[in-house]
């Protein structure tokens, strides 16, 4: 079985559509970012199944609409399919549930919508394999790849001008903003000033930073943390004394950034969550990557804690105008790094800190925290999504050190600690 990985900001969604069907590939083809993933199915280059797992892009919902046919029975068809080893709309098919042209329009449609969506990924990995799933195989319907890949082009292109007139005095008000630099963030929490005032006393004792936090949340939180999986420590940490000692000053202040973020939107608290629950798993990450390669393991910790709080912020900012969901989604994945950057200097934080926020989707402009900037980088594509160890070294980081983290053992960990960052964001 022969698999190809690579970097969709080296190699775009259409090229690699272009690829497959001009050397009439049969295998998957897998996109991934972040937390979203679709495959198409292709079999001498042309498209015979595609599968995602975004809104609006699963072949059950034109199913439905199509053929006003319910859930269960879909459900049903797709149980039946799979007992008698057939692909499933080819079980459809055979059924005589759809027919054949329509089925064609129905894959076409789906697979429209899932390019669509896929053109606008400037970041992300592709993996293809040479291998196609039973359930997919000896299908009734193929369509043109290139065919449907120019239509979809066609219609990103005529979307994104509408994006470009839609959005255009949103983005012209945040660029302002920024280079002006008085975006509306928001100031440093109380608590963050107590306690960087105490840190910066010489003559200051633990306690006296202890009795600062007086927030039983944000204790819970900093003792699960603690004793969470990549901490590895054979006692419990059962007190915040114990806790502060173990984490240093420096982590103590990042976490408590993170939950003074946290409540910073109520109308937006879910999805900061979801935000705050990443920006820890990939904290927990980077700090072993770091200790892997001998760095600095508490900094690598705090800037994978801190690299997408420009989310937060924009969550919060966007609210105030009315757009769509997939035109909020867009601007936050093109501004949020330089907003966070933003925010990271108005509080504060040392260079390092600004600049693994600012440069953590592009490490290669990262200049001398091109190295911890890597580890964020890093650990953020496997916090977002279930790579094997092979599909890491197709990111492009430059490292040597790298070579000395043990990505498997890593990748193992991910689910244990996504559940384990749920739990203490959810408190």
């Amino acid at each position: 079985m022969r698999t190809i990985h690579g970097n969709l900001s080296l190699m775009t969604v259409m090229d690699i559509i272009q690829w497959a069907d001009n050397s009439k590939r049969t295998g998957t083809l897998t996109l991934i970012q972040e937390n979203r993933q679709k495959k198409f199915y292709l079999q001498d280059g042309q498209i015979i199944f595609v599968w995602s797992d975004c809104e609006g892009e699963r072949i059950a919902d034109f199913l439905q609409f199509e053929m006003v046919i319910s859930q269960q029975k879909l459900s049903d068809a797709l149980s039946d399919s799979e007992m008698l080893g057939l692909p499933f709309i080819g079980y459809l098919y055979s059924e005589k549930i759809i027919s054949k042209p329509r089925l064609e329009e129905v894959l076409k449609q789906v697979a429209e919508a899932a390019l669509l969506s896929a053109f606008s990924w400037e970041t992300g990995m592709f993996e293809f394999v040479d291998e196609l799933p039973s359930f997919v195989q000896n299908g009734p319907v193929k369509i043109s790849s290139t065919r449907v890949l120019l239509e979809s082009a066609q219609k990103f292109d005529e979307s994104r001008q509408k994006y470009q007139v839609d959005t255009e005095p949103i983005i012209a008000e945040i660029v302002q903003h920024m280079e002006r630099g008085n975006v509306a963030l928001p100031p440093i929490p109380d608590i963050m000033q107590r306690i960087v005032a105490k840190i910066d006393n010489t003559n200051v004792s633990i306690d006296e930073i202890i009795d600062c936090i007086t927030d039983q949340i944000l204790v819970s939180k900093i003792l699960k943390i603690c004793n969470s999986p990549f901490y590895r420590r054979t006692g419990k940490v059962s007190t915040l004394r114990e806790a502060v000692l173990y984490i240093g000053f420096k982590s103590l202040i990042s976490i408590v950034t993170v939950h003074s973020l946290s409540s910073f939107s109520p109308r937006n608290v879910s999805e900061i969550r979801k935000v705050l629950q990443h920006c820890l798993v990939c904290g927990m990450i980077a700090r072993q990557i770091a200790r892997d390669m001998r760095g600095d393991y508490d900094q690598a910790f705090i800037c994978g804690l801190l690299h997408d709080i420009g989310k937060t912020v924009m969550l919060d900012m966007l609210s105030d105008y009315i757009i769509s969901v997939q035109t909020r989604e867009q601007l936050i994945s093109d501004h949020h790094a330089e907003i966070g950057y933003l925010l990271a200097r108005k509080w504060n934080f040392d260079e390092t800190i600004q600049n693994c926020i600012r440069f953590h989707h592009s490490p290669e402009q990262a200049g001398e925290y091109g190295n911890l900037v890597e580890m964020v980088y890093l650990s953020n594509i496997m916090t977002h999504s279930n790579y094997q160890d092979c599909e890491i070294g197709s990111a492009g980081l430059q490292s040597e050190d790298l070579k000395k983290v043990n990505i498997t053992e890593l990748l193992e960990q991910v689910d244990s600690l996504d559940q384990a960052a749920r739990e203490i964001t959810n408190l």
